[in-house]
């Protein structure tokens, strides 16, 4: 690969991981910026899985570091992302992506609609403990997230934070941190997937991690210092540019 190009992939990787950080969708920045390099669909599918485990990991770490995840709700469910993310994975060329996509278009209308007419969605922490009810809740949203970034990915981010935020009352800060651990889940599960499938570029892999890993510590820091205040605009405009890009993008396959 030529310098210019891998200067271009660490540029994408380091906005990416910032992102990707805070409110997710750092995938919509790498994996297009990975087909612009020429590599293969799958390839690039497997490969921007070491891009966000990397991106998912370093946050993660640096929230809990805050302290900022609660270790029951944290770990009850990861293991719930890490298996759905397979079971994604092993589903993705068997289902037409068309069908998935138009879903999820819909679903993204419906979350940015409800923040935008709901000033304090997100802003207040309403947290008043974690019962058996809202860990069992936490867990489908793993199941059903995990297995949709197993399977495509973008927008996963948006989903985790918004389902956090419904389901326990947390501020999005709160919610970032616990949804990128359960991102972190998702993403080591479909790239035990795409490795063993032999569906990943390591050395690209590794290229847009370093930057990925490199704008999530900045990211999360970043969300940490700025608080529910400044996510909460930021997961409406990113929410905004996915469902841009996966309507285009489903725009192009019906033509």
């Amino acid at each position: 690969m030529d310098p210019g190009t891998a200067l271009l992939l660490a540029l994408a990787g380091l906005l990416a991981g910032f992102i990707d950080s805070i409110v997710g969708g750092g995938g919509v920045i790498t994996l297009p910026a990975l087909l612009a390099a020429g590599v293969p669909p799958h390839l690039a599918l497997g490969t921007n899985k070491v891009a966000g485990t990397a991106a998912s990991s370093t946050a993660a770490l640096q929230y809990a570091r805050a302290g900022l995840l609660k270790p029951r709700l944290a770990w009850s469910a990861f293991p719930v992302a890490v298996l759905a993310a397979v079971l994604g994975a092993v589903t993705v060329l068997q289902v037409d992506e068309r069908v998935v996509v138009g879903l999820v278009a819909v679903v993204m209308v419906a979350l940015v609609g409800y923040v935008l007419l709901r000033p304090r969605f997100g802003v207040e922490d309403r947290f008043r403990g974690l019962t058996a009810g809202s860990l069992a809740a936490t867990a489908l949203l793993a199941l059903g997230v995990g297995f949709y970034d197993g399977f495509l990915g973008p927008g996963t981010g948006n989903f985790l934070l918004f389902g956090l935020v419904a389901i326990h009352g947390f501020s999005f800060l709160d919610a970032a941190a616990h949804g990128r651990l359960l991102n972190f889940g998702s993403n080591v599960g479909a790239l035990a997937f795409f490795a063993l499938t032999d569906n990943v570029s390591w050395g690209l892999g590794l290229l847009l991690g370093a930057a990925t890993m490199t704008g999530a510590y900045v990211g999360s820091r970043a969300g940490i210092k700025h608080g529910a205040r400044w996510i909460r605009p930021l997961f409406v405009t990113v929410a905004a540019v996915l469902l841009v890009r996966l309507l285009w993008g489903l725009r192009g396959v019906a033509a």
